[in-house]
């Protein structure tokens, strides 16, 4: 642990430290940004229609303990907002709403200022400061929000809002049923779209996201040895997420060694990794509220076993044939098409598979051991949306194939045993440009002699300590 510490102090703080202050002031854009998002929503609205957005409840932990507070993505891509017990409520055509006297289009619901409250839980905007702050037609008590909807319930019969929220709003649903004549339409075809291809700014705070990942890997391969515990190199990468500005991880991270490389969503992070094993690290970074999502496969010797070389070698040429084939215009399935193919035959290589590669695909033998998609969307969520049937410019997607080879698969396909829990998946973050696939998170070594001499340095640095 003294290594451990020692190594991540040095190292960390001199490669990475000096990014720290830079990439701070960059996660906050300016409110002209949210403005334009919004109008270009209201354009979409119907003649007559409003839209609302709420913000993510507070999640209750136990006792008089909460969660940690994360803002609705939707909600926070609209205004830039991250208080709870928030509501924003959009207008197609300017109108009059109660307790504002001019006729507006866009209304901010909040928590007013209590002094006495913000000495426990922090600083709030309040109502007056809101409408210059985020640049909003007018803001209100969040105390109001409800009677502002029933108001607008007698003469809107559009209302765009997620069911989910529409069935908590009483002036929407009477006794568990929607209002007569009241139409719900989810806000999802007009906002999707708009999430889905990213802009400059979020072009910059998902690279930054990434690149804070791409660092936790070097950092974890530099101090990853036998002996550890998962949770040692856990906590050792959301060190250096915090290090450098993140505000959290994206998602739960993953640190499976040994059996626990062949579950996918592995979380409890527990295990003490023995000599001879390979570990799957699955992480992302969350940086102005959008998130990384990059997995590396590594052994923690340092050094690949012949066997592990091999698998290792053709979910990595799998890999980069998923990402050759992340082309403008071709299908989403495309890159899972492609790396599917090169898995599927080099498992027949192996004498894993019998039979021809299409005979395989159609009958889904492959299934046992590659059992999940390639590829996804990234943004603010580490599983974002989608929506287009092919890939256009300005969209970001993972490539992740991955080979699992649990006990049980190898006994039931007659694998040596020299396979068994060898689970390895890679996975890289990809923008789909005008000119073809642009890889994001190639500062994480993902080549087996880039691992292996990265993971080299820990016995040198291990050394002089």
């Amino acid at each position: 642990m003294n290594y451990l510490r020692t190594s991540t102090m040095n190292v960390v703080a001199v490669i990475l430290g000096v990014m720290c202050a830079e990439m701070l002031l960059g996660a906050n854009p300016p409110q002209s940004i949210y403005k334009s998002r919004r109008q270009q929503v209201i354009a979409a609205l119907k003649p007559g229609s409003v839209a609302i957005f709420r913000s993510a409840p507070v999640a209750h932990r136990n006792g008089d303990v909460d969660y940690e507070y994360r803002q609705d993505s939707n909600f926070y891509y609209l205004t830039g907002f991250d208080e709870p017990e928030s509501a924003l409520l959009l207008i197609k055509e300017k109108r009059s709403v109660p307790g504002v006297p001019a006729r507006v289009q866009e209304v901010i619901f909040l928590r007013e200022k209590n002094p006495a409250m913000e000495i426990w839980t922090g600083y709030r905007l309040g109502v007056e400061a809101a409408p210059e702050s985020l640049l909003v037609d007018a803001a209100l008590p969040i105390t109001g929000f409800d009677a502002v909807i029933d108001s607008l319930a007698a003469e809107v019969k559009i209302f765009y809002v997620r069911q989910s929220v529409a069935r908590d709003l009483r002036a929407l649903y009477r006794d568990g049923r929607k209002v007569r004549g009241l139409r719900i339409k989810s806000p999802a075809a007009i906002l999707n779209p708009m999430r889905l291809h990213k802009d400059a700014h979020e072009l910059a705070l998902l690279q930054k996201a990434i690149d804070i990942t791409a660092q936790a890997h070097v950092q974890v391969m530099r101090a990853a040895r036998p002996g550890m515990y998962e949770y040692e190199l856990e906590a050792l990468l959301e060190y250096v997420f915090k290090r450098m500005g993140s505000e959290r991880p994206g998602f739960p991270s993953i640190v499976g060694s040994g059996p626990n490389s062949c579950i996918l969503h592995y979380q409890s992070n527990r295990r003490k990794i023995r000599p001879g094993e390979m570990v799957v690290i699955d992480i992302g970074a969350e940086y102005g509220m959008y998130t990384a999502d990059i997995t590396r496969t590594i052994p923690i010797d340092g050094r690949f076993s012949p066997e592990q070389r091999t698998i290792y070698q053709l979910v990595l040429a799998a890999q980069d044939s998923g990402i050759a084939a992340a082309q403008p215009g071709n299908s989403f399935r495309a890159p899972h098409k492609a790396a599917l193919r090169v898995i599927v035959r080099g498992m027949i290589g192996l004498g894993f598979l019998k039979g021809s590669v299409e005979e395989n695909i159609e009958n889904g033998t492959f299934r046992d051991f590659f059992m999940h998609g390639t590829s996804h969307y990234l943004g603010m969520d580490v599983h974002d949306v989608g929506g287009t049937p092919e890939l256009q410019p300005g969209q970001v997607i993972t490539v992740e194939p991955g080979i699992y080879l649990s006990a049980a698969t190898c006994e039931k396909l007659g694998i040596p045993k020299a396979y068994s829990n060898i689970g390895v998946r890679i996975e890289d973050d990809v923008l789909i440009t005008p000119t073809g696939p642009k890889l994001l998170s190639g500062k994480a070594p993902r080549r087996v002699e880039d691992i292996e001499r990265l993971m080299m340095e820990k016995a040198v640095l291990k050394n002089k300590l």
